[in-house]
């Protein structure tokens, strides 16, 4: 992922991905506009005042978020990586797992050790003081819209979680690396530009969203693709969506303290640690075309 990038005139195609990425988002952005308008059940804003009402069906109207949240992430990541192939003349896939086909075992190993680490710190969570109101077993919802937030939070945050990384582990850790050449410097900087992206003032998510993104910028690195970044993104999400409280009660601005750092801090090492054994594992780096399929 940081290596074997080195085109041409670089300032002249960063400028000009800049300026297409630019004219792609503002087309992306008029088109959501027109679908919001058009498509029943879709909310007119991503960030509600406050909780939806706590009626009997309110998880129907949370996979309309999902849905709305899904759309403009995806669309947006889509339009940042069209932009990125046509100005530097790669294929999609030179910004997702270079050189190699699709790997479906990081994927799953980073999906399972995020979902039983976000299960471990559950109760850490609870005693630094946080509210536990887990959405898929309050008893005032309906049993039968149960698995439709299930399915639609599969989807939706599955989308969003993959669009995050396409642009952040994908396109942007790729672009970096001609300015910055040291992995750790360029998890950093990732790390940073993600958190800035959430527009949360609380410095306490900021720094913890930073040790996420650096994190799983380190894995995009040592594995050489994203799907062990988006897999363990997806079940982050999922666990707090499912079980730990709806998307339209998260808020940002919170005034948190550094002590609740401490659970992120604990991941990181801990994922740290598996990126490291899956990286000192056999790895196949053949050209994705001579590669089977689900192989490294």
């Amino acid at each position: 992922m940081i290596t074997g990038f080195r085109p041409d005139r670089p300032w002249l195609r960063l400028i000009g991905f800049l300026g297409l990425a630019m004219l792609l988002l503002v087309v992306v952005m008029i088109v959501l506009a027109v679908l919001v308008r058009v498509i029943p059940g879709l909310p007119s804003e991503l960030a509600p005042a406050g909780a939806l009402p706590e009626t009997p069906t309110r998880l129907l109207d949370e996979n309309g978020y999902m849905l709305l949240l899904a759309m403009i992430l995806g669309a947006m990541a889509l339009a940042i990586l069209i932009a990125a192939t046509t100005v530097y003349g790669r294929k999609m896939r030179d910004f997702l797992w270079p050189g190699r086909a699709f790997n479906a075992w990081d994927f799953g190993v980073g999906f399972v050790a995020m979902a039983c680490l976000s299960a471990i710190l559950f109760p850490m969570y609870l005693w630094n003081g946080s509210e536990w109101a887990p959405p898929l077993f309050d008893p005032l919802y309906e049993d039968w819209t149960r698995p439709v937030f299930l399915l639609a939070s599969l989807v939706g945050l599955c989308i969003a979680a993959a669009a995050e990384e396409v642009a952040f582990r994908g396109v942007v850790l790729r672009l970096t690396t001609q300015v910055l050449h040291h992995p750790v410097l360029l998890c950093l900087a990732n790390g940073i530009l993600f958190s800035a992206f959430h527009l949360d003032p609380d410095p306490v998510a900021f720094v913890a969203r930073t040790l996420s993104g650096a994190i799983w910028t380190w894995a995009a690195i040592r594995l050489g693709g994203l799907e062990f970044a988006v897999g363990a993104h997806l079940a982050n999400n999922l666990m707090i969506t499912l079980f730990w409280e709806p998307l339209s009660a998260m808020e940002v601005g919170r005034d948190s303290q550094w002590s609740q750092l401490a659970p992120e801090l604990f991941v990181t090492v801990v994922m740290l640690a598996i990126i490291e054994r899956l990286a000192d594992g056999p790895r196949d780096w053949r050209p994705a075309p001579l590669a089977p399929r689900g192989t490294t």
